[in-house]
């Protein structure tokens, strides 16, 4: 494939996808609202595993170990930034992502992200805590 095919093939990827990314939601009428009692202490508690999981591996890191996971080791072999920004957006991730499966109508799915990501964050510490 040529130059100019490469650049034809990724002027229509970007104005396909700049297309179907100006959609509006649909406005669903919502059951509860989304900073209800049940989702504060969804994300209260998968905030603490992060930070627990965070905690000991940076222990981990500062102490010869080396990072598993194939998407987190650039930014957490890269120091305590690296790793702040990547628990930190684990996180923020895990609220934005519960947002818009509330926003859509899907609230069994909203409040079960969270739960799943806090088992992966929860085998996270049991995994180092087990490795140290």
């Amino acid at each position: 494939m040529g130059h100019r095919a490469t650049l034809h093939l990724l002027l229509i990827m970007l104005v396909t996808c700049g297309a179907s990314g100006a959609q509006d939601f649909p406005e669903v009428r919502s059951k509860h609202n989304f900073w209800d009692t049940a989702n504060k202490t969804l994300f209260a508690s998968h905030a603490a595993l992060e930070a627990v999981d965070f905690g000991i591996t940076h222990y981990n890191l500062s102490n010869g170990g080396r990072e598993l996971e194939p998407m987190a080791k650039a930014l957490c072999e890269s120091g305590t930034a690296g790793q702040l920004v990547f628990f930190g957006g684990r996180m923020a991730g895990v609220v934005a992502v519960s947002y818009l499966l509330h926003r859509t109508g899907h609230h069994k799915l909203e409040r079960a992200f969270p739960i799943y990501a806090s088992g992966d964050s929860a085998y996270g510490v049991a995994y180092s805590f087990a490795h140290r």
